[in-house]
């Protein structure tokens, strides 16, 4: 008599995990590109990033000219300030 191997699952494996994070990225209203099969991109936007360069070149002015004029006016330009100083940082 042959004996049959059985495999044994892992008690509290999820062997769904591929098609669950699918189905979460879907809700947080993520979609699938279809140019590049591995990335998902976002439909709400996605201002994060320039959110965080407004906010860095509004510090990065405030803390070297103490005027909020200056911030608010390198926060509208933002990461082109953000590299300015980053460049000036690096000849200097």
């Amino acid at each position: 008599m042959a004996r049959k191997k059985i495999k044994k699952k892992a008690k509290g494996a999820n062997i769904n995990i591929k098609v669950d994070n699918i189905d979460r990225a879907i809700k947080e209203g993520r979609k699938w590109d279809e140019k590049n099969k591995k990335k998902w991109t976002c439909q709400r936007g996605c201002g994060g990033c320039w959110l965080f360069g407004s906010a860095l070149a509004m510090i990065l002015s405030y803390a070297k000219n103490t005027s909020i004029f200056w911030a608010v006016l390198h926060g509208i330009v933002s990461w082109i300030y953000v590299i300015y100083r980053i460049i000036l940082q690096l000849i200097g």
